[in-house]
């Protein structure tokens, strides 16, 4: 197991004060970076065609943010990922978080946590909902927040998938009930996986706070403690509209192993 408390947690939170994204992979929307070798950035992106790329961007309501938008495209995505696929269950601890916000929050899903890709290459969410069920459509491993407007309880709900196969625990107990995105406002988002040693795999912990309400769950899931997982946030539109989304504050932490 590796070092627990504060000194053995490595914490990088990202101000924006210096930070580049890069835009997409080699042979995926026209991008250069590669997942092994990412002229070091610390994020890249992947978005349709009419989407706009994520920028740092600056306004007297937000202050220093990420700005990007999407066109009113049924279908289309813009994803914002970590570089790497760096964290691994057995390292002990691993969290990624996130201050999200929409200017517009009808018809749309959104992902958020570790996956097993940077970018999907299958221009599929990691994890879609339909009317009463989560199936893996862009992913073999996921483990983190789904909202999608196709589900008939639209609510945030936790989510994972090890070897392409969705969590069988029931939709109702994964459901953070009365919890769906508010336009406008900042929802802070954090999911956590501790692992549970050799033969085990890790729990994990979904947290989604915003304009008062926090929901938080907790679950052993069926992911692998030694699949390499990237951050990853991901949104698609479920019918032609339009939005903004901004991000602040993109962080992650890790253990130090021993």
């Amino acid at each position: 197991m590796a070092n627990s408390g504060r000194k053995g947690i490595v914490r990088f939170e990202d101000t924006l004060a210096y930070t580049s994204i890069g835009t997409g992979l080699v042979g995926l929307d026209g991008g250069t970076n590669s997942t092994n070798t990412s002229y070091g950035l610390a994020w890249t992106q992947s978005l349709d065609t009419g989407n706009t790329s994520y920028t740092i961007s600056q306004s007297a309501t937000k202050g220093q943010h990420i700005a990007g938008s999407m066109d009113a495209t049924d279908n289309e995505m813009i994803e914002f990922c970590g570089s790497k696929l760096m964290f691994y269950g057995q390292q002990g601890f691993n969290a990624v978080e996130a201050l999200v916000q929409f200017d517009a929050v009808a018809t749309m899903a959104f992902n958020f946590g570790f996956t097993d890709e940077v970018t999907c290459a299958s221009a599929t969410l990691p994890v879609e909902m339909g009317t009463v069920t989560q199936f893996a459509t862009g992913c073999t491993t996921f483990c983190g927040l789904v909202y999608d407007t196709d589900a008939t309880n639209a609510n945030v709900h936790c989510a994972w998938v090890d070897d392409g196969n969705v969590a069988t625990e029931a939709l109702g107990n994964l459901r953070m009930k009365g919890v769906a995105p508010v336009a406008d406002k900042w929802i802070y988002m954090r999911v956590e996986m501790q692992d549970q040693g050799s033969g085990e795999p890790v729990r994990a912990t979904f947290q989604y706070n915003q304009d008062g309400v926090n929901a938080v769950k907790e679950f052993e899931t069926t992911v692998d403690r030694d699949q390499g997982l990237a951050y990853y946030f991901g949104v698609e539109n479920r019918a032609g509209l339009a939005r903004g989304i901004f991000i602040k504050l993109p962080a992650w932490e890790q253990s130090i192993s021993d």
